[in-house]
């Protein structure tokens, strides 16, 4: 993967992550990928923040047609999809990530958890 970084836990990283995917993208000719995996990248740091409590490693890139972003975080804790109310101010990333993406999925890693989405070119 092209893009390789690690982020503070901190409110901050979602913007920086954000940035550095629509650089990583800058050469795709279609706005609606570079917005969804903005967005993408946005709700899985976010989580990361909220529930993983450590340092956001960050890898994203293009092979053979397909946009794949990994956020790692040290918590093992592995995320479920919820159903929010509709005043939840939170819980939806991950229904969003699963109306998005192509494909998306979890693995675990000696450190914590990676959770990974990839969209179609």
């Amino acid at each position: 993967m092209d893009l390789r970084t690690v982020l503070p836990c901190d409110a901050s990283s979602v913007g920086a992550a954000r940035k550095l995917v629509r650089r990583q993208l800058s050469t795709v000719n279609d706005r609606d990928l570079i917005d969804d995996a903005s967005l993408l990248v946005s709700e899985l740091v976010t989580n990361a923040i909220l529930y993983g409590r450590t340092d956001i490693s960050i890898r994203a890139g293009i092979r053979r047609g397909v946009f794949r972003a990994e956020v790692s975080d040290g918590n093992p804790t592995l995320p479920s999809p919820r159903r929010p109310s509709q005043l939840a101010g939170n819980g939806r990333g991950l229904l969003l990530i699963d109306q998005i993406a192509n494909r998306w999925g979890v693995k675990t890693t000696r450190s914590g958890k990676t959770v990974w989405f990839e969209l179609a070119l």
